[in-house]
């Protein structure tokens, strides 16, 4: 493909990119939004017009100047005189190129933020789950499939229980780090086919599309249990709450505000049955949600673990971890929250055609042998050397957190799974030719690295089940080694170290 063809391609997504940008402008929304909306749009299309007007320009230019060179190869010139008007012209078109390359990358560039910009438009900014626009744009879908193919969905709502009492008790700021919380609890609970969105306040919206109450109720009330039984660790304490939840099932009849109505009825039914409780609604009489049936909850459960794979909510809210805060107090890196959130965020960014992304999972070896023969000091100042090994191998993009006791990961901003490799060797032979410092007690240890790079279906608990698998798959050859696998789970790279 010509470079010129390339530009105009790549011109002709930005356009669409603006148009995307002016269609969300034109929903209804509050005044302040809209103006915000126009003026980005407004600036996004000045830009654009800027820079199609100056390659225009280079065009033109470089037109006048060939006309010029073939003008002169026209008056008959020596040889010499042709050569050198001939190399005249290489130039020129190699200089044309390279402004065409330049602008196509400012293009891209530009397609890019555009890109950004609507979907941060559909992003709660507090909770990073869909926000109403999202939602309303969710249930408008839900009813046209209904009316064209016939297809039943399912609406929940759910509510924290008395979160103004829990905020005056603890303060807005220890309510925000619950409301981040929850969302990620029912981020989790459910597959990527799921819509998890903040309805409002206190309040979420979870939309079923294609999925019948009947075949949802047990993974509903699941998520809702889930938040009730998480902990939230805000400034040295473990806080917790309930949720009530209502589920309606859209009917043939039905318009948006009549299903949400319907939701809320059966959430007003939670509240008025105690709170910490679900209930669903049909157009004849509102039920409790129970998952009494054996059968139906092992059938739904069986049916869940093979559409999302697990990767155990104990690296998500574990009830006997230390205080994290927003950093890990021993090995000085990100919590497991903001991880997750920024790899929630890097591949919603991969899903929108960005750069490649890969995770490596790091496991330092033989860490409980260390805290049992030297003591719970020495396995500390492992996991701070280990730490401190990573961020020297890092760029700024790149992120790391704890996962366990002895696991870190390491998330990879544009890395593809070879150079994650590189990384990961790298990372390796510079912890085994570390030396610890006396008090450590033990001399020296090694580290154990599995990587894979995110591919398609990936959300972020399969690709952390992916990384897990690598990892496994590292410590099963002996330990002190690296293992990439690609996306079928097969070993792309294994390196085996030479001997101490």
């Amino acid at each position: 493909m010509s470079t010129w063809l390339s530009f105009v391609i790549t011109l002709l997504a930005a356009l669409g990119a603006v148009a995307v940008v002016l269609a969300l402008v034109r929903r209804r929304r509050p005044v302040g939004d809209i103006e915000a909306e126009q003026h980005l749009a407004r600036e996004t299309i000045a830009r654009l017009q800027d820079l199609t007007a100056r390659v225009a320009a280079d065009v033109d230019e470089h037109a006048t100047y060939v006309q010029e060179i073939n003008a002169e190869l026209s008056g008959g010139e020596q040889d010499s005189d042709v050569l050198t008007t001939v190399q005249r012209l290489i130039d020129a078109n190699e200089r044309m190129q390279k402004q065409l390359v330049s602008a196509e990358e400012r293009l891209q560039a530009q397609a890019r933020q555009i890109e950004s910009h609507a979907v941060e438009a559909r992003t709660d900014a507090l909770t990073q789950v869909a926000n109403r626009r999202a939602f309303d744009d969710e249930l408008r879908r839900c009813l046209s499939e209904r009316d064209h193919n016939k297809t039943v969905s399912t609406l929940m709502i759910l509510d924290v229980d008395h979160f103004k009492k829990f905020n005056d008790t603890h303060g807005h700021q220890a309510g925000d780090e619950v409301l981040r919380g929850v969302a990620r609890v029912l981020r989790n609970a459910f597959s990527s086919a799921e819509l998890v969105a903040r309805y409002g306040g206190e309040e979420f919206a979870i939309v079923f599309p294609g999925v019948s109450f009947a075949a949802c109720q047990i993974s509903a009330e699941k998520a809702r249990q889930a938040v009730a039984t998480a902990n939230f660790r805000f400034q040295g304490k473990s806080l917790s709450v309930t949720a009530s939840a209502g589920l309606s099932e859209l009917l043939p009849t039905d318009n948006e505000q009549e299903w949400i109505r319907r939701a809320d009825e059966a959430l007003y039914a939670s509240k008025k049955a105690g709170r910490n409780c679900g209930h669903m609604t049909n157009a004849e009489r509102t039920v409790r949600l129970t998952i009494n049936d054996p059968a139906a909850v092992a059938a739904q459960t069986a049916a869940a673990e093979m559409s999302v794979a697990k990767v155990g909510d104990e690296w998500l809210f574990e009830a006997d971890t230390n205080e994290l805060f927003t950093r890990d107090p021993i090995a000085n890196v990100s919590s497991r929250p903001v991880f997750f959130d920024d790899l929630i965020r890097r591949l919603a960014q991969w899903r929108r055609g960005g750069a490649p992304l890969s995770l490596m999972m790091v496991q330092v070896d033989g860490l409980m042998r260390v805290a049992t023969e030297h003591g719970p000091t020495a396995a500390a100042t492992v996991l701070r050397v280990t730490s401190q090994i990573m961020q020297a191998t890092m760029r700024d993009m790149d992120h790391v957190t704890r996962l366990g006791e002895d696991t870190f990961a390491l998330l990879l901003p544009g890395a593809k799974i070879i150079d994650a490799h590189s990384v990961s060797e790298r990372l390796r032979a510079a912890v085994q030719k570390c030396r610890l410092p006396r008090r450590a007690g033990a001399a020296w240890f090694t580290i154990t690295v599995g990587a894979v790079e995110v591919s398609n279906g990936d959300d972020m608990r399969l690709i952390l089940e992916r990384a897990r698998r690598a990892l496994q798959a590292a410590i099963a050859q002996g330990r002190n080694c690296v293992i990439a696998h690609d996306s079928t789970g097969a070993p792309i790279v294994r390196m085996v170290p030479s001997n101490r």
